[in-house]
């Protein structure tokens, strides 16, 4: 008995995770702009030439990381907001070469939309008519504020209480309920 062969199908997807990971781990650890598709191809152990049958460029392999990210935020399964970590920095790194670049800034423009109509569907689920123009407009509130924690964090880790963001989330829901 043999070993089965991969499909085409699978060895694409063994490859594409393979560069996600690797991908994740450098941005983590060296910042948007300080990893290069060359480090994260020979971290993966493939060529670049394997990204690039993958992503079209680097900020199209970051911002599927991103929406990576957006999926696991919805699951419950993302960490708390405040915990400055090399992920967080990275992707500040990347919203500022993003603001540069009109087809990158147009198309993480799209995902905040996304995931501010998904989270302020998420808080609107069985409260009444909330105090603000509209849940979305809550939604945009939380995650400035959230950036903002991640920001300072990462100053000064010992200036934010970890539970900050889960307490000031009660009271803007709790003030939603008057």
């Amino acid at each position: 008995m043999g070993t089965r062969r991969l499909t085409r199908d699978q060895a694409r997807a063994r490859t594409r995770e393979a560069i996600l990971v690797q991908a994740r781990r450098l941005f983590e650890s060296h910042g948007y702009r300080g990893a290069s598709l060359d480090d994260i191809a020979e971290a993966a152990g493939y060529s670049k030439g394997a990204v690039y049958s993958n992503w079209a460029s680097k900020e199209a392999l970051f911002l599927d990381l991103l929406d990576r990210e957006a999926g696991d935020a919805g699951s419950g399964d993302s960490h708390l907001a405040t915990e400055a970590t090399g992920w967080a920095l990275a992707t500040l790194d990347f919203f500022l070469e993003a603001v540069h670049n009109p087809e990158t800034r147009a198309a993480l423009a799209e995902r905040y939309r996304q995931a501010r109509q998904g989270a302020g569907t998420a808080i609107a689920h069985g409260r009444p008519n909330p105090q603000w123009a509209s849940w979305e407009e809550l939604a945009s509130v939380v995650m400035a504020l959230g950036s903002g924690l991640i920001i300072q964090s990462a100053v000064d880790e010992t200036a934010i209480d970890p539970t900050l963001m889960q307490r000031v989330m009660e009271r803007l829901l709790s003030d939603t309920q008057k």
